[in-house]
């Protein structure tokens, strides 16, 4: 007798119903509006905008507005705002909102200097008043759900994700997104799931999960257990996007697809590239494009040579001759591996 797949996990974001659980975090430098259609076609419940900063916003410049783009029938897509005032991030919510996000979140886990030296990111999450104060405020301006995606504290002394979470739940947040590391930690060490599923104990929000997505069996037990109730992924699917593919459908239907081979994973950069062209245009898309081409083709035989022209690629001919090269050379023994990045994100 054949064993029936487990139910589709549904999840409800305030007004949204997603189709999948499975969310692509908001990652500075990635997720542009190419990166978020391919994220979309391959099944993500949810995509965002790179991180922006509210001030940016306000004050219209056009670098951070460029990047609250909504192409038609990319989504659902919302955008994450940084910054600390009030009235800031109410009034950049609106033009987030104006300008086709479905949802505003607020990066409240951001540990990079520059946005802490600044209130914002995890240096705002470590007063739970004025965060509670920041997100008041946008709610009141927008009609879309407000979100937040905090870390579990400022350092292992400090961890407040949980009376953080029940004082935005208590606001009108929406849900929250939970990164299972503190600020102090940044990318060290390992994601405390424990502590995630304490803030998902603790109110009756969606409470999201991000952090070291790599199993995707344990991702799938830790929702349908109930610790979380969707995943975000980040850092997991940097030249590896078929992951979304296969997290997506293994929650729809119980089964666990392949992994892509190596011929079949840089197809899937190649059509990466064409999308960056047709957006961005080649000279900028090639150059964006640089470190997709090096991490598709991480771990192939010759591969500091191909990185060095990686480094150089300038033109269609160029990124061809690349791909057709690392095709011919295929995997060295190692086989294919995630490479080392770390994003603006939280």
């Amino acid at each position: 007798m054949a064993v029936a797949a487990p139910p589709r996990p549904a999840l409800r974001i305030g007004s949204m119903d997603l189709t999948s659980p499975v969310l692509i975090a908001p990652m500075v430098g990635i997720t542009d509006a190419p990166c978020r259609e391919l994220a979309v076609e391959l099944g993500a419940g949810l995509v965002s905008t790179e991180m922006v900063a509210s001030e940016a916003v306000v004050r219209s410049q056009e670098a951070s507005l460029h990047l609250l783009d909504f192409p038609r029938g990319v989504g659902p897509a919302g955008a994450q705002l940084v910054g600390c005032d009030p009235k800031v991030m109410a009034a950049a919510a609106q033009v987030c909102v104006e300008r086709g996000a479905v949802s505003v979140d607020v990066n409240l886990g951001c540990p990079v200097k520059k946005v802490v030296g600044r209130g914002g990111g995890a240096a705002l999450a470590r007063d739970v008043h004025a965060t509670a104060a920041v997100l008041a405020a946008m709610v009141e301006a927008v009609d879309v759900p407000v979100t937040a995606k905090m870390r579990l504290g400022w350092d292992a002394r400090s961890i407040n994700a949980p009376e953080l979470a029940r004082a935005l739940e208590d606001v009108g947040v929406a849900a929250v997104t939970v990164h299972g590391r503190t600020r102090c930690q940044g990318y060290a060490g390992e994601a405390d799931w424990a502590e995630i599923a304490r803030v998902k104990a603790a109110v009756d929000i969606p409470v999201i999960g991000s952090g070291d997505v790599e199993d995707l069996r344990v991702l799938e037990r830790r929702i349908h257990e109930g610790a979380v109730d969707g995943v975000v992924i980040a850092r997991g699917m940097l030249g590896n996007l078929w992951m979304i593919r296969r997290a997506t459908h293994l929650l729809a239907t119980g089964e666990l697809l392949d992994e892509l081979d190596f011929a079949a994973r840089i197809e899937l950069c190649r059509r990466h590239l064409d999308m960056l062209v047709a957006y961005h245009g080649a000279q900028r898309a090639l150059r964006t494009g640089r470190k997709y081409v090096a991490w598709s083709i991480k771990g192939c035989n010759g591969a500091a040579r191909l990185r060095a022209m990686v480094q150089d690629l300038d033109s269609l001919d160029m990124l061809h001759t690349i791909f057709e090269l690392a095709l011919h050379a295929g995997l060295g023994p190692q086989g294919w591996f995630r490479p080392v990045f770390t994003s603006g994100e939280g």
